[in-house]
């Protein structure tokens, strides 16, 4: 795909992106995967760095060699065999990194690792946010902040030591840390949602793009084999469109794609979604719904069409996918066009 109106500049500080091995390996897993591989080597090398610290305890030796470990063992996984990671990994991951810091602050005398402590919390934040969306990261995030932070007022950082050494931490630190953690949350779930509306939406019609209603009918179709509800799919399809791009203009063409999807989006129900497949194709997913039931609602939507299109539906069956079901709906569609 060709991006446009990205300055020259901007490309080439992401030129990085481009280099042939990441390349290669976005191919073999996934983007959450590479990231939490990377988040974990990145612990990993801080755990062999604390290894040469000359007053470490034992148990923060094990700490260490078990941080060193498991961070290896995930890196080489997702790096040399191209593993994809589960997503309760992730959440495993904010968990311990969560726990070991607590430790850190609130039982070490590891001044430096409890600073560390602080100064990774937005890194996590950005990460929970960006993999886990709204509801997960911000009540999870809630609970680390509390936590680390009565760790924090009840540790050997936040009071003056018996030596009269000022305190570490005072109010500023924590309210500080606090409220940029907070800021690193919200601003990874507003780029998440920007990315996503941009990337799953048709800028012509407002409806899904393709990517967009393949992700959200996946979903509905692994909702509905799990509670055995049904689920349809519908392909819509304009007829004579090309005449109109030919006679009238593309700019007419486009008035007739902005009209069509907003009178389908406008007239059905709230469950359901719309999304153009591409050119003059169309698709509805209607959950909750059978197959006759959505070709009622069809003929009804037809009688108010603001230019005539045909339309075919498939009702999911057990075992098919997405793309299974719309080549059953636009087979129908085409059965219908050549009625």
């Amino acid at each position: 795909m060709v991006v446009q109106n990205i300055r020259a500049a901007d490309a080439e500080e992401l030129r990085w992106l481009g280099a042939g091995w990441l390349t290669r390996l976005r191919e073999r897993t996934s983007t959450y995967s590479i990231v939490t591989a990377s988040l974990t080597l990145l612990f990993s090398v801080l755990g062999v760095l604390e290894l040469f610290e000359d007053d470490i305890s034992l148990l923060e030796v094990l700490i260490s060699i078990g941080i060193f470990l498991a961070g290896l063992t995930v890196t080489v996984l997702v790096v040399f065999f191209g593993v994809e990671l589960p997503t309760w990994l992730g959440l495993v991951l904010v968990i311990l990194h969560s726990v070991v810091n607590t430790y850190y602050l609130a039982f070490s005398d590891e001044r430096q690792n409890a600073v560390a402590a602080l100064q990774e919390l937005p890194l996590m934040a950005m990460y929970f946010s960006w993999f886990y969306g709204a509801r997960i990261a911000r009540m999870g995030e809630l609970v680390i902040l509390i936590v680390m932070g009565a760790a924090v007022l009840y540790g050997p950082f936040a009071g003056a030591t018996p030596e009269g050494i000022r305190p570490l931490f005072g109010p500023a630190n924590l309210i500080g840390a606090a409220l940029f953690t907070w800021m690193c949350l919200e601003a990874g779930l507003f780029v998440r949602h920007r990315i996503r509306v941009e990337s799953h939406t048709d800028d012509l019609t407002g409806a899904l793009n393709r990517r967009g209603f393949v992700v959200r009918a996946d979903m509905e179709l692994r909702r509905a084999e799990r509670y055995d509800r049904p689920l349809t799919i519908a392909v819509l399809d304009l007829d004579k469109f090309k005449e109109v791009n030919d006679e009238s203009g593309h700019a007419a063409g486009d008035d007739v794609l902005k009209s069509v999807s907003a009178q389908w989006m406008s007239l059905s129900r709230p469950t359901d979604l719309v999304g153009r497949l591409g050119g003059d194709e169309f698709a509805m997913l209607l959950p909750e719904t059978d197959a006759e039931s959505a070709r009622a609602m069809l003929r009804r939507m037809r009688v108010h069409a603001r230019h005539p299109w045909s339309w075919g539906v498939a009702q999911v069956a057990p075992g098919e996918s997405v793309e299974d079901v719309l080549a059953r709906a636009d087979q129908a569609m085409y059965d219908d066009k050549r009625r």
